[in-house]
């Protein structure tokens, strides 16, 4: 049987696919300046006060501050490159740990 058979890492194959395609969405349809911030904000105008509240109800005050707020001061094609990266490291990390223990059991 295939590694690449597994369930697991088909999804995040395909989650890492999507996150690029709208990572290059992004990146060439918006202005080059353009933060996630102002980009949440464009899409909704409330959406920037909802954030920030739910985070804060839900995560200390210094995870707002110092990780979600340096997040959203990025480009924001940078989060989704980042998912795809983090989806497509997990999915190759399954196919090589099931391919050694393949060979370990061969002999």
């Amino acid at each position: 049987m295939s590694p690449f058979a597994s369930p697991a890492v088909r999804v995040l194959s395909v989650l890492a696919a999507f996150a690029l395609v709208l990572a290059f969405a992004l990146a060439i349809t918006l202005p080059p300046s353009a933060t996630l911030a102002q980009v949440l904000a464009r899409w909704s105008p409330t959406a920037m006060a909802g954030l920030e509240a739910f985070m804060l109800r839900r995560l200390p005050d210094w995870a707002w501050n110092r990780a979600v707020v340096p997040m959203l001061d990025r480009p924001c094609w940078l989060l989704p490159v980042d998912v795809a990266l983090v989806c497509g490291g997990i999915a190759v990390t399954i196919v090589l740990r099931r391919g050694r223990a393949a060979e370990r059991r061969r002999g």
